[in-house]
């Protein structure tokens, strides 16, 4: 055989060296590891605040809408207050909810003050053509003093004004049965009325029940108590007095303020099993609640009842 042959090797055989692979340490993985994982928990962070971002705005939105839309129900309701020109024919009633007798108070955020929502019930007397009904609003707790509560409206016609005056009584006696639910979360309900001049009836009338007391310029058959008691055992102040007009006196405008909780905040005040927790709850969440207020001119005033 030849020496020369492919196949044929003399001595030992030897292979070609290998090349040295390049390749990351122990520590350089782990220094990778804590970036990409400090990378994803701030991309995590930023991706939750903003879905809470999100949420948040929806959640005012809806807020937004539904008190738009119950104020915008109301205002076109209490602009047909009619007199009924009966001497005890209740015409408009405005008075503090028994259901909430202890009106809550809630931190203000930033102030040491306080604010005090007040819920008043409604009712006012309207006409369509021929045909007079009564129309009222209050708002009812889960329970007594719970300081919130859901809307309700009540509607109850006849054909004539005469037997008007007892559509109030049968507002104030009507179960739940016969009302309809209008909005939920209410923590604040007030309504006031106010002369053709724009003064607060309340606060310049005192106690009108014979016409010949007639003094000032005001409604002479117009009733004003302040028969609420605050949280803190003062009285009420005359813009959250009671109120009733009778005959041919009704208000030349109604301003109505509603306070309306968001939905978040009212889920977990309700799965608080305490009351007294739950209100202590509702105390310092005075910036999830949402003030609605409109001033309503009344359509059909009788300027005589001024005069």
């Amino acid at each position: 055989m030849k020496a020369n042959h492919p196949h044929f090797y003399s001595g030992s055989l030897r292979l070609p060296p290998r090349k040295r692979q390049a390749a990351f340490s122990l520590i350089e993985i782990l220094v990778t590891a804590a970036l990409l994982s400090f990378i994803v928990l701030g991309l995590l962070a930023m991706f939750n605040q903003t879905q809470r971002a999100f949420r948040s705005s929806i959640t005012q939105t809806d807020v937004l809408e539904a008190g738009r839309a119950t104020l915008d129900m109301l205002s076109r309701e209490l602009e047909q207050i009619t007199p009924s020109q009966e001497a005890f024919t209740t015409n408009f009633l405005a008075e503090p909810s028994v259901s909430f007798s202890k009106p809550m108070l809630q931190d203000l955020p930033g102030s040491s003050l306080r604010r005090t929502n007040i819920v008043q019930k409604f009712y006012f007397l309207t006409r369509f053509n021929t045909d007079y009904a009564g129309v009222g609003y209050q708002v009812i707790p889960d329970y007594p003093n719970g300081g919130v509560g859901t809307l309700y409206r009540f509607a109850e016609g006849l054909p004539a004004r005469y037997g008007a005056l007892y559509l109030s009584r049968d507002f104030y006696n009507a179960p739940l049965t016969n009302m309809s639910r209008i909005a939920d979360g209410v923590v604040h309900l007030r309504v006031r009325a106010f002369d053709p001049a724009g003064r607060l009836i309340a606060a310049e009338l005192r106690r009108f029940q014979d016409p010949a007391s007639q003094a000032g310029g005001f409604p002479a058959y117009t009733m004003v108590t302040t028969n609420l008691v605050l949280a803190d055992g003062s009285r009420a102040q005359y813009d959250q007095a009671a109120i009733f007009m009778t005959s041919n006196a009704v208000p030349a405008f109604v301003e109505v303020e509603l306070g309306m909780l968001e939905p978040r905040v009212l889920q977990r005040y309700r799965a608080i099993p305490n009351p007294a927790a739950q209100l202590e709850y509702l105390s310092r969440y005075a910036a999830n609640v949402h003030i609605f207020r409109q001033r309503i001119p009344v359509r059909n005033v009788d300027f005589s009842a001024y005069q």
